[in-house]
């Protein structure tokens, strides 16, 4: 048993294709258990006040989660690179990631205790007392978003030297730990606040383990050069990038806050059921190889947003058509009422037809980021946001739509960020093809 334990916390260089395999085994199990927390959420506590005040702290803590998202696409480049030309280049910038996302995780951390107050002011629908109740459930998140910022510093450090098993195994162990906290913890209390302590106890968990195996790269450095000015300027423009996908569901689920109770919690489990594609197959880690390869060339850019939009289309139609099936088979038990079930259902349906412009967004944003011009990504980025809002306005204030406005509102929204992105992408092909002539 210790030798199997000192194995695990002893990091391997792997293959790619090692890699495949292991991740593909240890994501299976992630994703059962992450399946099954929902389930037990929904049997055991069903949708009402308290599920929706957690969702909704869930998104507003999005806000500020955003700064350890960008870990993925900001560190494991420059890491690479790093590690290319020596080991010792390689641990330096390391050492200059590990200050900065201690700063940053010190930093975010007391922002998001400080503002706390402010911040569950956007709930514009909830009375004063449910806002006080929402307060409660993002204090109790606080210990998530803080141990996050180390779950993945030290997440990318380990793919960026191939020790790829050991990050898939951080995310197994908060995926059972999460669901394991919930399940003993609902069982033995009946709280829902046992929900953001689940998650924070469980991040915590996965934080040691990779924090334990990273023992080598326990080291502070500074030092200003021309490789970390250039991840500081990409740190930014990626900020504006990732905040996208949080804002989409903090926008909905403020908006949901006008509605009855249940609604937050119906929307935020049908986005997940809606999604079950794009967790499956996640085309922009597939096409990206192809890409880099031409510097993203615009017939090759055109072949794969047609074919993944035919895809996503295929995927919408299927899910909009399995969805009543789909949510009774998964959650339909205990105290998921017939409600929960019949608003989860319509979320679902509605959510679906946003699929292809979600893989298609993921897709160019990559093409950009390839051709150097992810700054040209903050208009489209704006525009939608602030047409998601628009919609999300004009669908429950003046239409009186409700949930099903709230999810139309995002599918036209990401309908609009992608169009307006491939828009700007064509004219830019066209310009620099005149400019040739």
């Amino acid at each position: 048993m210790l030798t199997k334990i000192k194995k695990l916390l002893t990091p391997n260089k792997e293959t790619v294709l090692q890699a495949i395999f292991r991740s593909s085994f240890i994501n299976l199990f992630a994703r059962l258990f992450g399946y099954l927390k929902q389930v037990t959420i929904a049997v055991l506590v069903g949708f009402n006040l308290n599920t929706d005040s957690f969702f909704l702290a869930l998104g507003l803590l999005g806000l500020f989660l955003t700064f350890t998202d960008v870990f993925d696409s900001l560190g494991i480049p420059n890491l690479v690179r790093a590690r290319q030309k020596s080991y010792e280049e390689f641990t330096k910038l390391a050492g200059v990631l590990f200050t900065f996302t201690t700063i940053l995780a010190v930093v975010i951390t007391l922002l998001a205790i400080l503002l706390t107050p402010v911040v569950v002011q956007v709930a514009f629908g909830y009375t004063e007392s449910e806002k006080e109740l929402l307060k409660e459930y993002f204090l109790l998140l606080i210990p998530y978003l803080f141990f996050s910022f180390f779950f993945h510093h030290f997440g990318a450090i380990h793919r960026s030297l191939r020790h790829f098993t050991v990050y898939f195994i951080g995310e197994l162990l908060f995926s059972f730990f999460s669901f394991l906290f919930i399940l003993i913890g609902l069982l033995l209390f009946s709280d829902p606040k046992v929900l953001p302590v689940s998650i924070s106890l469980a991040q915590f968990v996965a934080s040691v383990y990779m924090v334990l195996v990273s023992k080598p790269f326990w080291e502070f450095r500074f030092y200003i050069d021309r490789t970390v000015k250039g991840m500081l300027k990409q740190f930014v423009q990626l900020l504006v990038i990732y905040s996208t996908f949080h804002l989409y569901m903090l926008v909905d689920r403020v908006f949901a806050s006008f509605l009855p109770p249940k609604s937050i919690s119906a929307l935020s489990y049908g986005w997940m059921v809606a999604m079950i594609p794009r967790g499956l197959f996640k085309f922009e880690n597939i096409v990206i190889t192809s890409l880099s390869e031409v510097n993203a060339d615009w017939n090759k850019v055109k072949f794969y947003l047609l074919r993944i939009f035919l895809l996503g289309l295929t995927f919408s139609i299927l899910i909009f058509l399995l969805a009543p099936y789909l949510i009774k088979f998964l959650f339909g038990y205990g105290k998921f009422s017939f409600l929960d079930m019949d608003l989860t259902i319509t979320a679902t349906q509605i959510y679906a037809f946003a699929l292809p412009f979600v893989f298609l967004w993921n897709v160019i944003y990559k093409i950009y980021q390839i051709r150097g011009k992810l700054l040209h990504l903050i208009f489209p980025v704006i525009v939608s946001i602030f047409a998601n809002s628009f919609l999300n306005y004009l669908f429950i204030f003046d239409l009186n739509k409700g949930l099903e406005g709230i999810s139309l509102a995002t599918d036209l929204a990401y309908s609009i960020l992608f169009l307006i992105s491939w828009y700007l992408l064509k004219k830019e092909v066209d310009n620099a093809k005149m400019s040739n002539l």
